[in-house]
């Protein structure tokens, strides 16, 4: 079995699914630390006058000490009206239903199962924390693979800089290369 893992980013990027797609289960890396300002919380596209945009869900000021899967959505109304707004004006529809949720991992796993039905993705979808794994860094992600009955780990092209293969033992690591021409969301492909 094929086994890909990747943090549930919001409205991630198309080489995520091109990822996704490549795998018998993706596993949401949702009890690692959370990193805020990065593509956990936010993302850009390309507006209707073709400049780069960000879309921001503001979150608890203490999320960088937190969990991705404890941390809270701002309890502030006024981000969920702009953000809303910003996404109809931009690609239509309505997007109120993405931020009913007070966690951002909830809200990400709305998102990326929203887009893997649009790119007609059915690969399975499991959270990390389901398999109650407590180890670290490479031997987290073999301790995962394990209780998921890997037989191969696709990582992304990144996870050459760190992973360390020997703990893998019978278990085949490959390396996904996207081909995406640039980084935007997969909302603009749909």
């Amino acid at each position: 079995m094929k086994i890909t893992m990747h943090q549930p980013l919001h409205f991630p990027y198309l080489g995520f699914f091109q990822k996704m797609k490549e795998a018998d289960l993706f596993i949401l890396l949702d009890d690692v630390k959370f990193v805020k300002n990065e593509f956990y919380n936010r993302n850009r596209f390309k507006n209707k006058s073709s400049k780069d945009e960000w879309f921001t869900v503001p979150v608890e000021r203490d999320a960088n000490s937190m969990i991705f899967n404890q941390v809270k959505v701002s309890s502030d109304p006024k981000w969920k009206k702009k953000l809303i707004k910003q996404m109809n004006q931009n690609f239509g529809g309505d997007f109120s239903h993405f931020y009913l949720e007070e966690y951002i991992c909830n809200i990400n796993m709305t998102s990326i199962r929203y887009l893997r039905n649009k790119l007609g993705i059915d690969t399975p979808l499991k959270r990390a924390s389901d398999y109650f794994i407590t180890s670290t860094s490479s031997q987290r992600l073999v301790d995962i693979c394990h209780a998921a009955g890997a037989t191969e780990y696709i990582s992304g092209p990144h996870g050459k800089d760190y992973l360390d293969e020997k703990l893998f033992g019978d278990i085949k690591v490959t390396y996904f290369e996207p081909n995406v021409p640039d980084y935007y969301t997969a909302l603009t492909h749909i």
